[in-house]
């Protein structure tokens, strides 16, 4: 009997005599000069670099309803099942993957598969050895205590993957996605023991909720988007990494922010220096299914809401400037613009005489009217 199993027939049945039942043992405690850093190798519990995501830890992937998760996360299965990295997020080994999904039928999936395979340009070999490491079972009935019972733990026993995938989180929660009791139940009573039971790790596809309009948009900082998950705050706070595709107004093309735990992808922008998010799309053939990566220069906002004033990027400046580095800090987390928006808003002040680059300093200053 599993733990899972265990846990919950002790909360349902109510009490019952040492003699039935052994009385539950604490976790083990160590002095903190006990624990040793993790090393790289076989033996490591690592599966995502740079521990992004170990054995036992939980990825929540969030995006809008209707923009291509569930291919998404094909397309990293089939890459991490290569040992290749998707979108700068590498495996530390190929990987075994069991998806228990919900929203596709047969003939979606394999369409999915085939376009995903055909717009990376994979090899027959190839495609062998991933489909050999990507396991699906479709469950759309069994929720809460009986998901876990008589799906997600029997699959678990029988192909013992290194990733188990779970699209989407609404189709088994059984509760109120805003309920902490509920999502925590999910989670951490009934997830989180299989998964260290069976040693893999847990990707969940997650909704994102509706988003505010007009005066109501926000303007998103480093450590929002870690809640924009639908539901209680308990989500995040589960996930040891999360991922969130986030719309800008465009049909096909999307920021994909490491929006917890970020630093450990090692993305890098084009200047080398750390970045969270980068754009991804749908490729342009439209019989193909398939993401790719796009350059922020070559985007065509395709009608990409506005949500800063140029003005707001002037009145960043103080009188004694900044560098461009710290301006264009300033300028995604205050104004929620891009880099390549920066640089292109930048160039154009200059041009206007607007502000200008101190040959002392360095540093971009204000111009001040007379």
């Amino acid at each position: 009997m599993s733990a899972i199993d265990l846990a919950e027939l002790q909360k349902n049945i109510g009490e019952q005599s040492e003699s039935e039942t052994a009385k539950p043992m604490p976790p083990k405690a160590r002095l903190l000069h006990e624990f040793v850093r993790a090393t790289e190798g076989q033996g490591s519990d690592e599966l995502l670099r740079q521990r992004y995501l170990c054995r036992g830890g939980g990825l929540l992937l969030c995006g809008p309803t209707g923009i291509g998760k569930s291919s998404l996360a094909l397309q990293c299965a089939i890459l991490w099942a290569l040992g290749r990295g998707c979108f700068g997020i590498i495996p530390a080994r190929p990987l075994k993957s069991l998806f228990i999904q919900a929203e596709n039928d047969d003939g979606d999936l394999a369409e999915m598969r085939d376009g995903i395979c055909a717009g990376l340009h994979l090899s027959a070999a190839e495609i062998k050895e991933a489909a050999e490491r990507i396991i699906v079972a479709r469950e759309d009935s069994r929720t809460s205590l009986l998901f876990f019972i008589e799906v997600v733990e029997p699959l678990l026993e029988a192909h013992k993957p290194d990733l188990l995938w779970i699209d989407p989180a609404f189709a088994y929660l059984g509760g109120e996605t805003n309920s902490q009791k509920d999502v925590g139940t999910f989670l951490r009573n009934r997830l989180n023991p299989l998964l260290r039971q069976y040693d893999c790790a847990a990707v969940i596809v997650h909704h994102t909720n509706k988003p505010p309009k007009g005066t109501e948009k926000p303007n998103w900082r480093a450590g929002d988007f870690a809640y924009l998950g639908s539901g209680s705050i308990e989500w995040a706070n589960w996930a040891r990494a999360i991922l969130v595709v986030r719309s800008i107004g465009s049909h096909n093309v999307f920021e994909l922010h490491a929006a917890k735990r970020g630093k450990r992808t090692g993305w890098r922008d084009g200047k080398g220096e750390v970045t969270f998010y980068k754009f991804i799309a749908h490729v342009k053939d439209p019989n193909t299914i398939c993401w790719c990566e796009v350059n922020p220069d070559d985007i065509e906002t395709g009608g990409r809401p506005k949500s800063y004033d140029v003005n707001e990027l002037v009145g960043l400046l103080p009188e004694e400037g900044l560098t461009t580095g710290k301006w264009l800090k300033l300028a995604k987390t205050e104004c929620g613009v891009s880099e390549s928006t920066f640089h292109r808003e930048r160039r154009a002040l200059e041009k206007a005489g607007r502000i200008l680059k101190s040959k002392v300093s360095g540093k971009w200053q204000p111009i001040k009217k007379r």
